[in-house]
């Protein structure tokens, strides 16, 4: 569960294998800024949106398996949440412990570390809620005009995920549902930029041919959070793609490098 700390271009990243682990680094990083509840805009190909402890809470109430009840799994929430002190870090690291990998977002914002959070994802359509905004832009994203959408559109949609103008499509969304709601915007406040990265498919992926948007996310974010997640990728990569999680780091790593000088 070890995370990797380091200070990139004067930029604070905080590295982790497992995305669940990233709550270490997003409690870190509200310590660093005791006055500021970031927002999290992340990049992900998958939403991390399950509820707060659900499987633990499942199998506490159940460890035989069995129906959920619901009233009793619910009923452990509050505790679970009240335990965790983002200014004590041995509280973040014992809720990691009961965490899985998606289930991390809707705790941190439970828990106060976060305000809200702004989830750019491959998988699902559109969620709006009090404490997420999820946009998929599918083949609108990338202005595709096709009448009837194949194989060649999924390629060009995950080979831009990281252009400017799918990005802007995404953030531009993600604001509107936001104000339509009276909230601000993903960057209307201090936020940690969180990158999944079984979010790159592809070797073109990674490489934008305009990263504009991209950079200026990397130079406003308070800090940035890297899950590797090495099987994910392994097993949403297209094709005959050859990316892996240390090919994928090694680049991210240059892009906030490029970005931050």
């Amino acid at each position: 569960m070890a995370q990797q700390q380091l200070k990139i271009a004067g930029k604070d990243v905080y590295i982790v294998e497992k995305h669940h682990h990233v709550l270490q680094g997003w409690a870190e990083v509200r310590r660093n800024n005791p006055a500021i509840v970031p927002a999290l805009i992340t990049l992900d190909h998958h939403t991390d949106l399950e509820a707060p402890f659900d499987d633990h809470r499942y199998w506490t109430v159940h460890p035989h398996g069995g129906d959920r009840n619901t009233a009793a799994t619910d009923a452990l929430l509050p505790g679970m949440i009240k335990a965790i002190d983002w200014k004590v870090e041995a509280t973040v690291m014992a809720a990691i412990d009961d965490l899985k990998h998606d289930e991390h977002i809707r705790t941190a914002v439970q828990a106060k570390i976060l305000s809200r959070a702004f989830v750019v994802n491959l998988q699902t359509d559109n969620i709006a809620d009090a404490e997420v905004y999820g946009t998929y832009g599918g083949c609108d994203a990338i202005d595709c005009k096709k009448p009837i959408h194949n194989d060649r559109c999924v390629r060009a949609r995950y080979d831009g995920v990281l252009e400017s103008t799918y990005l802007d499509h995404e953030l531009a969304t993600l604001t509107r549902m936001a104000q339509a709601d009276g909230v601000l915007g993903p960057e209307a406040e201090p936020y940690i930029l969180d990158i999944d990265l079984d979010y790159f498919h592809t070797e073109k992926a990674i490489e934008p041919d305009d990263p504009t948007t991209f950079y200026r996310l990397v130079q406003n974010a308070l800090a940035i959070t890297i899950a590797t997640e090495p099987e994910c990728v392994r097993e949403l990569r297209l094709g005959r793609s050859k990316i892996t999680a240390d090919s994928l780091l090694d680049r991210m790593q240059q892009h906030i490098v490029t970005a931050m000088t």
